[in-house]
Formats: C-alpha cells, sequence, structure tokens
C-alpha cells in the first residue's frame, strides 16, 4: 500500500477520504449556521430545511469519524 514512500508505511485510503470529508464539513457548518441563523438564506423552495447546516454536520461528524478511526497509528502491524 505504501510503495514509493520508502519507509515502509502504509496509509488507508479512508484516512485521506476522512481529511476531506472533515475539511468540506468544517467549510460548510460555519457557513450553514450563518445562513440560518443570520436568515441569510438563498430564496429556494426548501430553504425552510437548512440543507447546508445539516450536511455540514453530517460531513463533520462523519470526517471526524473516519480520521480518527483510519489515523496512522505508531506501533501499526501494517508496517514492514
Amino acid at each position: 500500500m505504501g510503495e514509493g514512500t520508502g519507509r515502509g508505511e502504509s496509509l488507508s485510503i479512508w484516512f485521506f477520504v476522512g481529511i476531506m470529508t472533515l475539511a468540506y464539513g468544517v467549510v460548510l457548518l460555519p457557513y450553514g449556521a450563518w445562513a440560518w441563523f443570520g436568515h441569510h438564506e438563498a430564496p429556494t423552495v426548501l430553504n425552510n430545511l437548512h440543507p447546508t447546516f445539516w450536511w455540514g454536520l453530517l460531513l463533520t461528524a462523519f470526517g471526524g469519524f473516519y480520521t480518527a478511526r483510519f489515523r496512522p497509528k505508531s506501533g501499526d502491524k501494517n508496517r514492514a
């Protein structure tokens, strides 16, 4: 898995997926909160559901879980 690193380490792709998902959630969550609580929502049909806030919360939760679950550990069994 970790070919080319020169150190014999392996990183799970899910760690990077978790980082990206967490980054998207960290961007969307405050913007959704600002739009909801500051009444700055776009005039769309379903704006009363506040989808930006809820997707930001969901992405932050999933991204945090995947980042914590698949983070590289110092004593990992997959090391060469």
